[in-house]
Parts: C-alpha cells; structure tokens; sequence
C-alpha cells in the first residue's frame, strides 16, 4: 500500500526528532521531509506535496497561522496544527485559515497517532479542552481578526517588521524592491491605526504573530 508521506514544521529540532520518532513508529508512515520555519514550510509542502503537515504556530519568518493559509491554497495535505498554545480563539483563526486538526504538544505523546488517523479518514481533531468558537467551520469563517483586514503579503512583511527586519532584507526575502516593501509597511501602519515600531510590536504580539 502507498506510504502516508507527513511534513514536519517546527523552529526546535528537538521538538521535531520527538514527532518523527513518534510517526515513524508506525507502520507506513514516512517523514517525507522536515522545516525550521514557517517559509520553508510552505516550499517544501509544495515541492513534496505530503499528505500530512505537522505544524507549529510559533515560527521565525513565517507563523504557523500564515503557513497554514499558505499551503492551503497550493496543496491538499492536511494540516495538523501541533503547540503549546492553549486557546479557544487560536484554534477558531486556524480553522479559517484552514487547518484540519489542533494538537497540544503535552499531549501529542498520547495523542499524535490518534490525531494523525483521524486526518486521514477526513475527520477533524481537537485536543480534548480545546473547541473552537462556533460549531462548524462555516461559523469559524464568519469571525475575523484585525489582522484580517491586511493582505497576505502583509501580513508576511508584518512579521518580518516586528523580527526587525529592515525594508531592505523584506525585498530581498520576498522578492520585492526596498521601495515596495517600505510602501507596504506605510499601509500596514495606516490600516491598523499605529504610529511607531513599538506599537507595531505590541500589536503583533497580542495577535500571537510573534513571541514576546
């Protein structure tokens, strides 16, 4: 029978030998290849096109939430969203987003092969605690965050911004001229009503798009 080929995406490689051993104790399950953060997450999902992607929500350059949006768009794998975040509100963004399942690292010794199995029989899984806002997908669509009102491209440099990445860095990551990228931080700043760096940070840290 054909192997279930599983992405793995987290910034800790300890984390991610931990989740390989796991999978790979599984009969046909193969760990097709592996990312340290959410950018490479979204060239290798396309580049292997897996069935599975395991991914955290706290990376460098791109979150888990944009990476999710993301490979959604470029590849049928479903996604397994694996944290440490422990929030009702996270898990209803990521269902918009489009994830299929949210996992706390605490119990993914317990649950990993549980949640991985219910993926592929085309089930949703939760962590037991956790629901998201509403009852179905649909209803999760309906709730916007402000940083919804950004476009995706955006939403990457926003991240980028509040890495402290200059304008010039930002082109040359995203293929974009230093002009560019500084216009879109000026529409950035506009859309979300915000002054200054610092406020930009505070933002992007109470919307979970980095870590304090």
């Amino acid at each position: 029978m054909t192997p279930v080929r599983i992405l793995i995406a987290d910034d800790h490689e300890i984390v991610r030998q931990g989740v390989r051993a796991v999978l790979e104790s599984q009969d046909r399950w193969v760990v097709c290849g592996e990312a340290g953060n959410g950018r490479e997450a979204v060239a290798k999902a396309v580049e292997l096109q897996p069935d599975i992607v395991v991914l955290d929500i706290s990376m460098p350059e791109l979150n888990g939430l944009e990476a999710t949006r993301q490979i959604r768009r470029a590849v049928r794998a479903k996604i397994l969203i694996l944290t440490v975040h422990e929030s009702d509100e996270v898990v209803t963004e990521l269902l918009e987003a489009g994830a299929d399942g949210y996992l706390l690292k605490t119990d993914a010794s317990r649950k990993l092969v549980e949640a991985i199995h219910a993926l592929l029989q085309h089930h949703e899984f939760f962590t037991e605690r956790i629901r998201p806002a509403g009852s179905d997908r649909g209803q999760a669509r309906g709730k916007r965050t402000a940083s919804g009102r950004l476009t995706p491209r955006q939403r990457e440099i926003l991240q980028l911004l509040t890495e402290g990445r200059s304008n010039k860095e930002i082109g040359a990551m995203l293929g974009l001229t230093t002009k560019t990228a500084e216009t879109h931080r000026t529409q950035i700043m506009a859309k979300l009503d915000l002054h200054s760096m610092s406020e930009l940070v505070r933002y992007a840290i109470r919307n979970r798009i980095i870590e304090p």
